[in-house]
C-alpha cells in the first residue's frame, strides 16, 4: 500500500529504540526523510547508522533531552537545515515512574511533565507555523494508556497522560482549518527498554521477585495475553502520518492488546 508521504520531511523523537526507532524505519521504508531525536548522543547516533544500513534512505540524528527548552529548539533548527523544514512531528520520548501517590517525588513528576507535556507542547509550537503555512501536517503523540484507565502505581503517568489527551484533542480543532492533524496513539505495555527501566518498580507493586514474572502480569492484562511489539505500535504511528489517514484527526488509538481490568 502506497501511503502517500515519500519525500515528506520527519522528526520522531525518542528515536533511538523502541517506538521510536521503528516509527523512523518504517518512514524510511516509505521514503520518508527522517531526523531522530534522544538524550543519548552515542545512542542516537548508533541508531541512526543503524537505520541507514537497514534502509538506504536519509537519516539524520540530533542529541536533544526533551525536558530541555533550548534542546528542542535546536533539534527544530537542525530539522530545518538538514531537511528543509518539518511536516511530520512524532512526539515519542518520555518517561514513566512506577509508585504510589505516597511514594512520588516531586522531581520525579516535574520531569515527568518537562519531557512529556511541556517537551511536546513547545516542540508542537516550533513547527507548527511551517505546517500552518503549506498547509499539511502531521502531528502523532506517544501517550500512553495510563491517561485513560490509570492503575494505582501509575498515578504520575496517569497525571502526565491525561492532560497529553486534552491536548490532542484541543488541537486537532484548532489546527485542522490549516490541513494539520493531531493524533495519539496509547499504547499499553510494550517490550522496550522504557519497560526494563521501570520493571523494578513494577515487581515491587505486584509483589512479584523477577522481570519475567512481572511480563506475565502483564500479558494478562490484555485479550491477546501477551506484550506489545513496537514495530506494531509503529504501524499505526506511520498509518497515522500518512495520507491515507487524511480524514483521521482528534483521535487518541489505543493499541494496548484489548487491555483488561482487575487482574492484579
Amino acid at each position: 500500500m502506497d501511503l502517500g508521504i515519500k519525500g515528506r520531511r520527519a522528526i520522531v523523537t525518542g528515536g533511538g529504540s523502541g517506538i521510536g526507532f521503528e516509527t523512523a524505519r518504517q518512514f524510511l521504508e516509505e521514503g520518508v526523510r527522517v531526523l531522530i531525536a534522544g538524550r543519548t548522543a552515542d545512542k542516537i547516533n548508533k541508531a541512526r547508522d543503524e537505520l541507514a544500513k537497514r534502509t538506504g534512505g536519509e537519516v539524520h540524528a540530533v542529541q536533544a533531552d526533551m525536558s530541555k527548552e533550548a534542546d528542542i529548539k535546536r533539534m527544530i533548527d537542525t530539522a530545518k537545515e538538514k531537511l528543509g523544514g518539518v511536516d511530520i512531528l512524532v512526539n515519542n520520548a518520555g518517561t514513566m515512574y512506577s509508585g504510589r501517590f505516597a511514594s512520588l517525588k516531586d522531581d520525579e513528576l516535574k520531569n515527568q511533565f518537562e519531557t512529556k507535556l511541556f517537551g511536546f507542547m513547545r516542540a508542537i509550537r516550533l513547527v507548527h507555523p511551517m505546517m500552518k503555512a503549506q498547509k499539511w501536517g502531521r502531528i502523532v503523540n506517544t501517550i500512553g494508556g495510563a491517561g485513560k484507565e490509570p492503575d494505582p502505581y501509575m498515578f504520575g503517568s496517569a497525571m502526565t497522560n491525561s492532560a497529553l489527551l486534552n491536548l490532542t484533542k484541543s488541537l486537532s480543532e484548532e489546527f485542522g482549518e490549516d490541513n494539520v492533524l493531531v493524533n495519539a496513539i496509547c499504547p499499553g505495555w510494550v517490550a522496550t527498554d522504557l519497560w526494563v527501566r521501570n520493571a523494578e518498580g513494577l515487581k515491587k507493586e505486584l509483589n512479584v521477585k523477577s522481570e519475567d514474572e512481572a511480563k506475565k502480569l502483564a500479558a494478562r492484562k490484555n485479550s491477546l495475553g501477551r506484550m506489545g511489539k513496537p514495530e506494531e505500535l509503529a504501524n499505526a504511528t506511520v498509518f497515522l502520518c500518512s495520507e491515507r489517514a487524511s480524514y483521521i484527526t482528534g483521535v487518541s488509538l489505543n493499541l494496548d492488546g484489548g487491555r483488561l481490568k482487575g487482574l492484579w
